[in-house]
């Protein structure tokens, strides 16, 4: 999704305006989310907000590492882990609102999803663009889930356990590509 983004907007011309390194943009992220934990759950600061502005930032990172010419594997490496911890707190926004185990598959189909794709790369794989539910497309989709959630509690129950669908098909899709490609 962000390579289609691309073709539209220089996001490298924008990252070069910004004065942050890459890896203090990734650790903002992760800042972000765990500071909004608290704005959700206790002053009912709309979870969308929150998730918008981490996923800017996801975008941005990328984008300063390139402008800047300092994206390479150590920066990789901090922005995958990074966004994982992000991933699951931003699941814990909806954990006042949800069953606890909805909560739980949507972290591991997440979670599976990023997997799936390191360990295939990991074996010489590419599976960069490689099926759906990518990170950009996650976070977008809980941006809309949380929307529902402002109007109707229930909605947002629905938006989850569609997201916790979608994302374990999305993965099991994922292993299912990988695995055949690997055995030709």
């Amino acid at each position: 999704m962000i390579e289609k983004l691309r073709k539209y907007v220089n996001l490298d011309k924008i990252g070069s305006h910004i004065p942050l390194p890459a890896d203090a943009i990734t650790a903002l992220s992760l800042a972000v989310a765990l500071g909004g934990l608290p704005l959700v759950w206790i002053y009912g600061t709309p979870a969308w907000i929150l998730i918008g502005i981490v996923g800017a930032l996801d975008v941005l990172d990328g984008a300063v590492a390139r402008a800047r010419g300092t994206a390479g594997r150590p920066g990789a490496l901090l922005d995958s882990a990074l966004d994982r911890y992000t991933d699951s707190i931003i699941l814990l926004y909806f954990y006042w609102a949800v069953p606890p185990l909805l909560v739980y598959a949507s972290l591991v189909g997440t979670f599976l999803i990023s997997y799936v794709r390191a360990r295939a790369e990991s074996l010489g794989l590419p599976m960069r663009g490689v099926g759906f539910m990518e990170r950009a497309e996650r976070l977008i989709y809980l941006i809309f889930a949380s929307l529902l959630g402002v109007f109707n509690n229930s909605l947002l129950v629905w938006a989850l356990y569609l997201y916790a669908v979608l994302v374990n098909v999305a993965a099991a899709h994922r292993v299912f590509l990988a695995y055949r490609a690997l055995r030709r």
